[in-house]
């Protein structure tokens, strides 16, 4: 039989993405008579995806830069003429489920979730022999439920259409069956010959509940209706409470974007029980990774003094052991190196207990490959290829705080970002006049490296030969230039000369200098406030004018304009962004820069977890 009817279901679930690609609230009544999705899916749902009031949604993403800058009079036309063309070149979805683009993505217009969870019933055991004769036993337990949410409001004819046109597809093929239960009909469709391919749904009012089993249907109903019983609920799930009270908004906002999931539930209610995985199953406890509670995180559209506000959130068992017992962030300086340059695209910095963890890495080694595995195996040949001891003049010199910045060469290319990492080092001239000039020495031997100064900073340069513009690629390619240096207490890597120079003028010009800048010390105002007396472990810094202005120029360029003529023919988006930057010009640059906004994000460890929240400042 065909998958058709599955493929409907597919794309029902892919409505929750549709508008906007975006997932919202966590708690609270769409209307006082429905339930919200968090009071409907089951306590042990495993994974979790919602979008609280698409509507509202919008008129807050309209209220963002973006949604200014989505309708701006110079650039609507382009977007206007990119949307249409995009419509026409999908009309014939229009033939396959009766419905077109527009019709699809107005369709959600309150709250849209899906969830995924155990369906509870008995595992069917596969009996086979090998070649040798010998039995094999494989249990397989039931797929997975989806079970979707849409509130389409005065929409649902939409919805209904999809409907009658599925019903219309695979009559021949399932079985449809409708059972009323007070004001509901639920509707099931099953395959004749295949019992694992059902699909069932009912509609009630403006919102329609689909489910990937038969069976569970009639308990989303009843839960709907308010007679659950003892049946409990995601909302009285203690691990989905607590990670979402982490990933509210400065003051308390309500996040339109949220998602949660239960990892390891999922590995051991989807894992097929055999040998092989019972082994692994097994494995979990003594590795630790059965302390990985939760998963989840929100999204926060124009909050009260900010663009955007953005939550991860890892629960975590305490204490953590084995695996988790190496994530050891630390608080410590996050102010920028004074060689991070004002120019810089993006910065993030991390302190890490690098010895603790290095410490857990070598007993979890230990533990399963024997005693001084880890120098037998994996330093030994290290220390004899480059005749060093890995572990005393590398490892046990890393004093634990990590930098990276990202930039863009000019002139711009379509590989122009370039990226520099920075690790500070305890005896910095141990690694200079010792570790560095042994390493050189070997990879001489195939590479070669030249001294260079880059203002106050002396490095290594190995250039990759090779020609940056090949006959069969209009567009220019730039080519690496490994540079390798180390400046007061850190050992600095880069992939090109352009951005060792952005650092020599850094320390030459303190007003080059990131830490200097009035972005960087707005973000860095904004983190302070959010964490107070605690001290983060990392943060990051972004300004998304850099990377934006990459793809503009890339845009303009007239060599990547027939190579996206080129790629657009068989793809409609590329085809609709094609003739639109045909038919329209890119007003200047300054129309888009004047709607963007730096960003930034902090990470704390706590007793229960680790914590990453990223925000965007308001522009006035």
């Amino acid at each position: 039989m065909n998958h058709r009817f599955q493929n409907l279901f597919n794309c029902l679930c892919c409505l929750v993405l549709a508008s906007n690609g975006l997932v919202g609230t966590v708690f609270g009544f769409q209307q006082a008579e429905k339930l919200s999705a968090p009071k409907l899916f089951p306590e042990k749902t495993l994974a979790y995806f919602r979008i609280a009031d698409v509507k509202q949604l919008k008129a807050d993403l309209d209220r963002s830069s973006m949604g200014k800058l989505a309708n701006d009079d110079q650039l609507k036309p382009i977007i206007n003429e990119f949307y249409g063309t995009l419509v026409k070149s999908t009309e014939q979805i229009v033939n396959a489920i009766g419905l077109d683009l527009n019709q699809i993505l107005s369709i959600p217009s309150g709250e849209m979730a899906v969830a995924v969870f155990a369906g509870g019933k008995p595992a069917s055991v596969d009996r086979n022999k090998d070649d040798d004769g010998e039995e094999r036993v494989n249990v397989r337990i039931t797929a997975p439920i989806v079970a979707v949410m849409i509130d389409a409001g005065d929409e649902i004819a939409n919805i209904q259409v999809l409907l009658k046109r599925m019903d219309e597809a695979i009559a021949n093929d399932t079985e449809h069956l409708q059972k009323p239960l007070e004001r509901l009909t639920l509707h099931s469709y099953q395959n004749k010959d295949r019992a694992d391919q059902q699909f069932a749904y009912f509609i009630d009012g403006g919102t329609m509940v689909a489910c990937s089993n038969i069976a569970y249907i009639e308990d989303l109903a009843q839960v709907w209706l308010g007679k659950g019983g003892d049946r409990k609920t995601l909302a009285e799930n203690g691990k989905f409470v607590t990670l979402m009270s982490r990933c509210v908004g400065t003051e308390g906002e309500r996040p339109q974007v949220s998602f949660y999931a239960d990892p390891i539930g999922m590995i051991r209610e989807f894992t097929p029980k055999n040998a092989g995985t019972t082994l692994f199953l097994a494995m979990l406890p003594p590795l630790g990774i059965d302390g990985i509670e939760a998963v989840g995180g929100s999204w926060i559209v124009a909050p009260a003094d900010f663009d955007s506000i953005g939550h991860l959130h890892v629960s975590l068992a305490s204490p953590r052991r084995a695996i988790l017992g190496l994530l050891r962030p630390k608080a410590g300086a996050t102010v920028p190196e004074t060689w991070v340059p004002k120019s810089a695209a993006s910065y993030m910095t991390v302190n890490w207990d690098i010895q603790s963890t290095l410490q857990g890495v070598e007993r979890l080694v230990n533990q399963f490959q024997g005693k001084d595995a880890l120098d037998q195996r994996v330093f030994a040949n290290i220390n004899k290829q480059f005749d060093l001891d890995v572990r005393k003049d590398i490892l046990e010199n890393l004093e634990g705080r990590l930098t990276m910045i990202q930039g863009f060469v000019r002139p711009i290319t379509v590989n122009s970002g370039s990226n520099v990492y920075a690790i500070r080092m305890k005896n910095p001239k141990h690694i200079e006049n010792t570790v560095l000039p042994k390493i050189f020495s070997k990879l001489g031997e195939r590479a070669k490296f030249n001294s260079e100064s880059f203002g106050k900073i002396k490095a290594q340069v190995l250039t990759v030969e090779g020609r940056g513009n090949r006959p069969e690629t209009p567009v220019q390619i730039r080519l690496p230039e490994i540079c390798v240096a180390v400046y007061e207490d850190y050992l600095i890597i880069s992939d090109s000369r352009y951005m060792m120079r952005q650092l020599a003028d850094a320390l030459n010009d303190s007003s080059n200098q990131l830490r200097e800048s009035l972005e960087y010390q707005l973000i860095n105002d904004r983190i302070k406030a959010q964490v107070q007396d605690k001290q983060p472990s990392g943060i990051s810094f972004a300004r998304p004018e850099e990377s934006l202005q990459l793809f503009y120029e890339l845009a303009r360029d007239s060599k990547n304009r027939e190579a996206l003529k080129r790629f657009s023919a068989n793809n409609p988006v590329f085809t609709a962004l094609n003739e639109a930057l045909e038919k329209h010009e890119l007003p200047p640059f300054s129309v888009i820069s004047k709607y963007l906004v730096p960003s930034g994000g902090y990470f704390v460890e706590e007793e229960f977890g680790l914590h990453y929240t990223t925000f965007s400042i308001k522009r006035e």
